[in-house]
């Protein structure tokens, strides 16, 4: 798996006339390498050779994790190694946005080539899914789909928006993932308003909608889902205005496939919600790539230039937020493929009224 990676980073090295590429977004080292001690590490990759350098802290661990790479043992402020074996080099990329300055002038000042700045070059080769990568998300996406089960069990009126987000980080890690891959929202009533509203004391009310908004990294990769509840009751507003965002999610969710334009989903999304009034309230793009990271390439969005292609990974998630109202937002996480796409996240979109009054 690893190899066929940095085959391909050896590519757009010949591509983008590079002897080197430094890497030091943690990321893009856990992808080329399998490396899972984040940023305690720097890659140096080269036609023929590929130098992993970090400190004796993970010796073992880069033996097990990096089968193929060489461990030199240095970490900063040190880099007399990372230097001497970077001279050999004429033309070194290096990833512009996760270098400091510091490091960039120590670099420079002692090198011999040329330090060309990059952006998104491994990115861009983990825009599309392998199957274990692929297997990773549908496992995660499964985690997510039985906390909300769990959550759904235990919701009742008079909890706190806190407890509730606690309770759904419990499940998370209980049923296998190894962390949040974003800090939970659990919105209630007007705090529903807030599309990345902390969890507070507030107690949920009857009649309160409540947004949950999670998800848990497993073996590195995110999952990333959102359903929007009613507690004890749901007025007629609530409900119609439920159908509508709903009628807009199916319908980005039926333009996923491979050749269609990310823009052009979120503008047909944005059209469903219009027809109602509602787009005015949707203030956000419609989704985002999802992989080692929560938020990554591709955006779907109404200034995105991107095709999707098979086996992206992208969420479709429409919502709508009105101040001293409330808000809805629902979410699936998909898989791109040539003719549609693979929803991996199943809970029930329907509007779910918990029968959970006071006790």
């Amino acid at each position: 798996m690893h190899d066929n990676r940095i085959d391909r980073i050896r590519y757009k090295l010949e591509e983008n006339k590079l002897d080197a590429i430094l890497v030091s977004k943690p990321e893009n080292i856990r992808y080329l390498s399998g490396f899972t001690g984040g940023s305690d590490a720097v890659l140096l990759l080269s036609s023929q050779n590929q130098y992993i350098f970090t400190d004796s802290r993970y010796t073992e661990q880069v033996q097990r994790e990096c089968p193929g790479w060489d461990l030199r043992l240095e970490k900063p402020p040190g880099r007399e190694e990372l230097i001497n074996l970077s001279r050999l080099y004429k033309r070194i990329g290096f990833e512009s946005q996760f270098v400091t300055h510091y490091e960039y002038m120590e670099l420079n000042k002692n090198l011999i080539g040329q330090l060309i700045p990059l952006s998104g070059l491994v990115e861009e080769l983990r825009l599309i899914k392998d199957e274990e990568e692929l297997d990773y998300l549908r496992q995660a996406a499964h985690i997510g789909d039985r906390v909300y089960d769990e959550i759904c069990r235990i919701i009742r009126a008079e909890l706190s928006e806190k407890h509730i987000a606690n309770q759904i980080v419990y499940y998370l890690k209980e049923f296998g993932c190894d962390k949040e891959s974003f800090d939970t929202i659990s919105v209630s009533g007007d705090n529903a308003a807030l599309p990345h509203g902390h969890p507070g004391d507030k107690l949920i009310r009857p009649g309160d909608m409540l947004t949950l908004d999670y998800g848990g990294f497993l073996k590195g990769y995110a999952s990333d889902m959102t359903r929007t509840i009613a507690v004890a009751k749901a007025d007629q507003n609530l409900k119609d205005k439920y159908r509508m965002v709903l009628e807009a999610q199916i319908t980005g969710l039926s333009m996923v496939r491979e050749g269609v334009s990310c823009k052009e989903i979120d503008q047909t999304v944005r059209n469903c919600l219009k027809k109602y009034a509602l787009d005015k309230y949707f203030i956000h793009g419609t989704g985002h790539g999802v992989g080692l990271e929560i938020h990554e390439a591709p955006r779907v969005s109404f200034s995105s230039s991107e095709i999707l292609r098979k086996n992206m990974v992208i969420t479709i998630e429409p919502g709508i937020y009105i101040s001293g109202w409330g808000g809805i937002r629902i979410e699936d996480t998909v898989i791109v493929k040539d003719g549609g796409c693979e929803i991996i996240t199943h809970s029930d979109k329907e509007l779910l009224i918990i029968d959970g009054g006071i006790k």
